[in-house]
């Protein structure tokens, strides 16, 4: 299975109409992974700021 990065260098950038759901889908990881961890925050925080980020670039 190729890597997203690959898939990506194939079919090109996210649409607009993707990023809502990648975000969402983020959230929900991040959510999973908080509770694992026993941080109510950790993955989260991790998940907003890569977010945040990426409207400045």
């Amino acid at each position: 299975m190729p890597s997203p990065n690959l898939w990506r260098k194939q079919y090109g950038y996210w649409t607009e109409e993707e990023m809502t759901p990648l975000e969402v889908t983020a959230f929900l990881l991040a959510e999973h992974i908080n509770r694992i961890a026993a941080d109510p925050d950790f993955a989260t925080r991790m998940i907003s700021s890569a977010l945040s980020g990426s409207d400045e670039d």
